[in-house]
Order: structure tokens, then sequence, then C-alpha cells
């Protein structure tokens, strides 16, 4: 017989396994809209975070990182494409991008629309030198910042943070740079600091429709919408 020890150690894994297992199901139902009863989650799930389209966009991005000896099948990433669909479904017009590497998602961003403008924020010298360069090919003008503390009284209508480089921005500061309608999005979220970010993300009472798309957070301010989760 099992000690006590033992049967608290077999109850604790199958209440994982039992736990992994319920989200797994509930991911795979809300990922093709079934169980989603909101109108604007439903169109953002079958749109835009599982659109099967794809975009001339993305074979001229291709391009412009292949000619810069760049292999875009190791630098370019299922979160750069659905970078893209986010901004060309949602129309922003303003975007701040925090921990922006070396500008491969910074295209992916700023290719729906020429009157898109979009702030920069990395301190990876190196980085920036290749982003430059890739910004004057596609002939964009996006603007380098230091640090989010000359962002004040800016209000931008999206905003992007790799948490995988660089710093994690505090919450008061992005509601703060943010209007109701912004929304946010996170990458990866999945292990470590990051994964605990978002947790309180998911948590905090003035966000209110929050997408845990694998290892994508996507989140939405607006007062309108009702406080709800989807596991897609």
């Amino acid at each position: 017989m099992p000690g006590f020890d033992g049967i608290a150690g077999l109850v604790n894994f199958l209440g994982k396994k039992f736990y992994s297992c319920s989200r797994w199901l509930q991911r795979k139902k809300q990922a093709k809209g079934h169980g989603v009863h909101s109108p604007f989650a439903y169109n953002l799930i079958t749109n835009v975070i599982y659109s099967p389209y794809s975009f001339y966009a993305f074979s001229d991005i291709y391009d412009i990182i292949s000619r810069n000896d760049i292999n875009p099948e190791d630098s370019i990433t299922a979160f750069n494409h659905l970078s893209f669909r986010l901004v060309h479904y949602l129309q922003p017009e303003k975007i701040l991008e925090i921990n922006s590497g070396t500008g491969i998602n910074t295209l992916f961003l700023t290719a729906p629309s020429s009157h898109i403008h979009c702030n920069c924020m990395e301190k990876d010298s190196e980085k920036r030198i290749v982003a430059e360069r890739l910004y004057a090919q596609r002939g964009l003008e996006v603007e380098f910042i230091s640090s989010l503390s000359i962002c004040e009284r800016e209000c931008y209508d999206a905003i992007f943070i790799n948490l995988e480089d660089g710093c994690i921005p505090d919450f008061r500061i992005l509601a703060e740079l943010s209007h109701p309608d912004t929304f946010w999005a996170f990458h990866p979220i999945k292990k470590g600091k990051a994964k605990q970010f978002w947790d309180e993300i998911v948590h905090n009472v003035t966000t209110r429709v929050t997408f845990d798309a694998k290892s994508t957070g996507i989140v939405f301010l607006r007062p309108d919408l009702h406080k709800e989760h989807y596991w897609v």
C-alpha cells in the first residue's frame, strides 16, 4: 500500500493530467468558434487567429529578408503572420513595439497600410542596425525610442511586446499608453516571467477579453466587452 505522500502525489498528478486534458479540449473547441457566443470573439478567432488566407505582403517581406542574408525559414514565424492579420483586421494607426529586435515583426506590423506609424523600442544596437537596413529597403519611417518614459502622454492603438528578449513593462505603464480601444499582443507567453506576466494580465480586472493563442496572448481593453478568457 502506498503511503500518504504517495497517494497525495498520485492525486496531484492525476489532477494536473485532468486539467491539461480539459484545457486541450476547450482549446480545440474554441479554436473553431464552437461555444463562443460573443460575435466579436468569434470573428477574431475565425477570421484572424485561424484565418486560412495568406497575403501578397508575406512574399514581399520574405524577399526583403532573403536579400539581406537572413534565412526566412528560420526567422519568419507564425507570430509574424498573426501580427499582420491583427493589424490588417483591426486597423490601428499608431503602434508601439517593445523589444522589436531585428525588425522582422515590424515589417509585418507596418505592411497592411502606409498610414501606420510604428515606434520601436530596442536597446541592442546590433539588432537596431539590421532593423534600420530592412526598414530602408521597405521605405518605412519607423521611429526608435530608447525607453518607454519617452512615450509619456502618448496613446497607442496597439502594443506588441516580445517577451523573450528585453524588458517586460509594468502593467500600469501599458495602461497609461493605451486608450479604451487599444489592443495588446504578447509573445511568447508560456515560460518563466513571461508566463507569470501573462497570468497577471488575464486576471486583471481592467482587461476585458483575452485570448490564449498557444504561445501568443492577445488582450482587449474595451469596457463594453464582458470579461472573458478564451483558449484558442
